[in-house]
């Protein structure tokens, strides 16, 4: 027995002294370690090392499974890694994560005048009966060579309103020469989405329910509503047990002031989120629905106690959520979920002006009960003769960003921390703004005392400076400095992913989803940025052996990837060796002879090229082209024609 004590000892001692490596990553590091360890530790046992011996064979089987995992391991570790992540399921997982929401697709918005030929009544005066009165979510189209999808109205177009209101006459009376037909035209806001309806089968309940929406190009949950008649409610969290909503105190603003807040209870809800098929699904509650340590009217009396005390000392403080428990609400069950939401065609929605010309679904809000059999004849033929067309090109629509765009738009939600006040703060914010408001592509922020004076560019600039609102923000201002101003310069994209102004639809919505967040000192002006079109002309040497309109292919192909429109920034400058080691580093290239920046503009270029002109030698310093003092952005707008390259060997 002895003896066995003794030998089990020796053989522990033996295998704790040995040594093991950890560090090695690829084949030939643990192929290396792995013959050295055999020819230390088993150098009795073992000698023949050459690929031919059979030991080889399993010292290699070791070395490529120990490779894959080292691979397997590396790469699990960076997909967990924000910064590092490549594939995208993961980057949005770990965005969503962080609290951000990611948008795959965004609308187009735009402004649409209505029209109608509206009958006179007997004295030759509008007869308001037959005035339409349109519905919300009416449908319309466009005429475009693709499909552009559908354009709703986003309110109700009532055409008794006379505000923005249009009357002109269409025909007279052949006999009294009195007008018996008007043309009444009203304004409408509409946007690029489709409504779908979806419904869900529930059985028993669920603990944080999944349902997703097998659709693409979702935009919004515009509703949820089970077999029982009951609204669930899409908040920011599951936690979030209320929300607030403005209740009118007074409508004529004599009494002050006109909106107090109310807590809404939400104990149906749900998120939205998207999965790892990058499909929009919704989470429902744990189905606890316990809101017995809600404070369900917050104030000092009932929420300044020790439990609510050590219930903040814990957790952050958040306005919407009034519990210390872990009831994250309702689960649904035994029902049906009809689930109403919108999709959007993304870019190929921004259309042009005049194109939007269809009416395929009208719905009026009339009362026609009480109209006679010829009046309601007359109704139809005036509900029949409605038009619609465009007054601006629809913006804002944008499709699926890239990785790295929702790598960085998520790396700037967290630093803003829900709250702007640096330019990097607004930037960010505005980037990240709900996909229902419209999108925008390009965003830069400066202080108004930066700038000396900012031209008035239209006459709503007047209108705008006239507001007596201090909180509501101007569009295009035309003042003395303050270093409370905050200029936001933004650019969107049109239906070919080139940039384009936004309409006015897209800056209300930017400048009221900033309210939200801003300070309340800061008064935002929105602007447009300027576009400074530019071409490219170059020369090049090419190696012998190579084709030359082989290698200028490959070259103009570089240049055009490196000036790609997402990839620049407004008020980035254009480094000019940057360019040249773009061309320089082609295969085949032996030199660059020849770079030059040209300016194209629309006086001189036609086409859809920057309206104005800029001198590039001019603000040329150090091999560097600077962008202008007012915010403006370089675009190569048709790289195969504004790249001009040759090539001699």
């Amino acid at each position: 027995m002895a003896i066995n004590k003794t030998s089990n000892v020796t053989i522990r001692d033996e295998i704790d002294r040995k040594q093991v490596k950890y560090l090695n990553k690829d084949y030939a590091d643990f192929k290396r370690s792995l013959v050295d360890f055999t020819k230390f530790y088993f150098s009795d046992t073992y000698q023949d090392f050459s690929d031919a011996s059979p030991g080889s064979i399993f010292l290699d089987l070791a070395s490529y499974v120990g490779d894959v995992l080292s691979y397997y391991t590396d790469s699990s570790f960076n997909e967990s890694l924000l910064a590092y992540a490549e594939e995208k399921e993961n980057v949005v997982s770990l965005a969503q994560g962080l609290g951000f929401k990611p948008r795959l697709t965004s609308p187009a918005f735009c402004n649409a005048t209505i029209s109608a030929l509206v009958p006179a009544d007997s004295e030759g005066n509008l007869d308001i009966k037959f005035l339409p009165r349109i519905a919300a979510n009416s449908s319309f189209g466009a005429t475009t060579q693709f499909d552009a999808g559908s354009f709703l109205t986003e309110d109700i177009c009532d055409f008794n309103d006379s505000e923005g209101r249009t009357v002109q006459i269409f025909s007279r009376d052949g006999t009294t020469g009195l007008p018996s037909t008007f043309v009444v035209s009203k304004k409408a806001k509409l946007v690029s989405a489709t409504k779908k309806i979806t419904s869900a089968v529930v059985g028993n309940p669920t603990k944080f329910l999944k349902v997703p929406i097998n659709d693409d190009n979702v935009v919004e949950i515009v509703s949820v509503t089970d077999a029982e008649g009951n609204t669930w409610y899409e908040v920011d969290n599951l936690s979030q047990d209320y929300r607030f909503q403005d209740t009118l105190v007074s409508a004529t603003g004599s009494l002050a002031p006109l909106y107090t807040i109310k807590t809404t209870k939400t104990n149906r809800r749900f998120i939205t989120r998207f999965n790892r098929d990058l499909k929009v699904e919704l989470v429902f509650g744990s189905g606890t629905g316990d809101l017995s340590d809600v404070y369900q009217n917050p104030d000092y009396k009932s929420v300044y106690d020790s439990s609510y005390l050590q219930n903040m000392t814990n957790v952050a403080l958040d306005t919407l959520n009034f519990t210390n428990s872990n009831s994250f609400g309702l689960a649904p069950g035994n029902t049906t979920l009809t689930i109403t939401y919108t999709v959007s065609n993304g870019l190929r929605s921004n259309v042009p002006s005049g194109t939007i010309t269809k009416v395929t679904g009208l719905t009026t809000l009339n009362e026609t009960r009480n109209l006679s059999a010829a009046d309601q004849g007359t109704f139809n033929t005036m509900v029949s003769s409605i038009t619609i067309t465009n007054d601006e090109a629809a913006s804002g629509g944008i499709d699926a960003p890239t990785v790295e765009q929702i790598r960085q738009s998520a790396i700037g939600f967290v630093n803003a921390q829900g709250r702007v006040v640096t330019s990097q703060d607004y930037e960010k914010r505005i980037l990240s703004m709900p996909s229902k408001y419209g999108a925008v592509a390009k965003a830069f922020v400066i202080r108004d005392d930066a700038i000396n004076n900012i031209k008035s560019q239209t006459d709503a600039a007047t209108r705008a400076k006239e507001s007596v609102d201090p909180e509501d923000d101007v569009l295009y201002v035309d003042n003395n400095p303050e270093n409370t101003n905050v200029n936001l310069y933004v650019m969107g994209y049109n239906n070919d992913n080139r940039l384009s102004v936004l309409n006015n639809t897209v800056k209300s919505n930017i400048k009221k989803f900033l309210k939200g967040y801003k300070i309340l000192t800061d008064r935002v002006n929105i602007l447009d940025a300027f576009r400074v079109s530019i071409g490219i002309n170059y020369s090049i040497v090419v190696y012998k052996g190579f084709t030359v309109q082989d290698v200028l292919a490959r070259c103009s192909d570089s240049l055009a990837q490196y000036f790609d429109t997402d990839n620049w920034e407004i008020n980035q400058p254009i480094i000019i060796d940057d360019v040249l080691l773009q061309i320089a580093k082609v295969d085949g290239v032996q030199s660059v002879t020849k770079l030059n920046f040209v300016n194209k503009y629309q006086q001189k270029d036609g086409s859809d090229y920057a309206s104005h002109t800029y001198d590039l030698e001019f603000n040329t310093t150090d091999k560097i082209i600077y962008p202008s003092a007012d915010p403006c952005i370089f675009e190569l707008r048709y790289p195969q024609n504004d790249i001009v390259g040759t090539g001699r060997q």
